[in-house]
Order: C-alpha cells, then structure tokens, then sequence
C-alpha cells in the first residue's frame, strides 16, 4: 500500500518552508492547489514541483462541492487541470467526476486521471453503484472517500472495495472510510485491495487522516 501525503501550501512562502526531507517516507505527493487563489496556482507551481521533485505528484483542485476550498465553474476547473498537464506533467491528476461530469471528455487526453468522489456527511446508500460506474472509466485510480456514521459504513467500505479488487485486479483503488471510526480503512489495504492511503505531515486534510509517521508505522507492522 502507498502512502500519499497532501501539501496545502496557501502562498509561496509556504511552499519554500515545506520540508522535504520530512516526506522522505512518502510515496507519492498531493499538492492541494485549492488553498492558493486561481491566479497563484501557476505562479507557485514552478516552486512546487522542484520540492516534489523525485516524487510521483498528484495535481488536485478539491473545490467546495467536495470538502475543498474553492469555487469553480466547469471551464475554470478543467482549463487549470489542463494547463498544468500542459505545463508540468504530473504523474496523475485528480478529477471529481460527479460535480464535472459535463466537462469529463475534455480529459481524456490525460492517461494518469484520479476519478474521485467525497462525502464528508456519510457513507451513501449507492456506494456500490458510484464504485461500479467509476470502476467502469478505467481510470488509473478509482479514489473514494466516504464519512463513516457507524462500525458498519467501515466494514461496507472494506467489504466493496475487497469484492471490488477481486473482479478488477489491475484496477487501482484509493478507497476510505473517514472520520475516527475509519482509521481501519486508512491501513488495511493488503486486505481490502486499497491500493493508496493518504497521511499528514502536519494539518489533516480530512477527517480521520493519520501522520505519515503512525502510517508508516502501522504498514510496517501489518505488511512484513
């Protein structure tokens, strides 16, 4: 299972204090562009991508429609994915398919999407469903990131993504349970089939995150 590790930098000084050696555990880097404004994306790029550099790098704009911090209109949205493919190649980017759908087409083009799907209220009745249609786009990660309400939302999460992963073997998923009753989800993966966790080096980037630190930890302890 691989370790994802978001950074939130919200101005380039920001970006310049980021510690690199601190993710030197980390397997890949998420940088969460929605904490800058749309005109300080591309001028903090640059700086942002020499930090990554010798890591894979996931693009992400998590807007408010899915627990992120900005608002975009479908153009704006896919023109910064684009631009920064254009400009920068990372190695994946993602892309929440249920609030752009109408604009999924015009990132065909790109081969590493990250198809994602968040509710940070709970564990929906149609997981299986949103899973499958997902599931069905080939994209190079499935991620799905759900609040879990009670001991069975978790169990659910596990339980789908297992029978997922048994039918769809060379489909990658990043699937997770948040929130504290979650946690189990995060570090399960050589069970469930989840093939990506995500931890913090500082600030959480949702509920439940655990440090890179305890993550590391716990793989360690469960994968040797």
């Amino acid at each position: 299972m691989k370790i994802v590790v978001p950074i939130m930098p919200r101005n380039l000084e920001e970006v310049n204090s980021i510690d690199t050696a601190a993710l030197t555990e980390a397997d890949l880097i998420e940088w969460r562009a929605d904490f800058l404004s749309k005109d300080e994306i591309l001028q903090v790029a640059p700086a942002v991508f020499e930090k990554c550099a010798g890591h894979e790098v996931i693009f992400t704009l998590r807007t408010s429609r899915e627990g992120g911090y900005m608002d975009l209109e479908d153009q704006e949205y896919v023109g910064i994915l684009k631009e920064i493919a254009a400009l920068y190649q990372p190695d994946y980017i993602d892309f929440e398919y249920y609030s752009y759908k109408a604009v999924f087409e015009q990132m065909l083009d790109f081969p590493n999407l990250v198809l994602s799907y968040h509710n940070f209220q709970e564990t929906p009745s149609n997981y299986m469903e949103i899973m499958s249609e997902l599931t069905s786009l080939s994209p190079a990660v499935v991620k799905i990131a759900v609040m879990a309400n009670t001991e069975q939302d978790v169990l659910d999460v596990m339980n789908y993504t297992r029978g997922f992963k048994t039918l769809n073997a060379d489909q990658k998923f990043a699937t997770i349970s948040m929130g504290r009753l979650g946690q189990l989800s995060r570090i399960s993966g050589m069970i469930t089939g989840s093939d990506w966790t995500f931890a913090s080096l500082d600030l959480a980037s949702a509920p439940g995150q655990m440090s890179l630190a305890n993550t590391r930890k716990f793989l360690d302890i469960l994968e040797k």
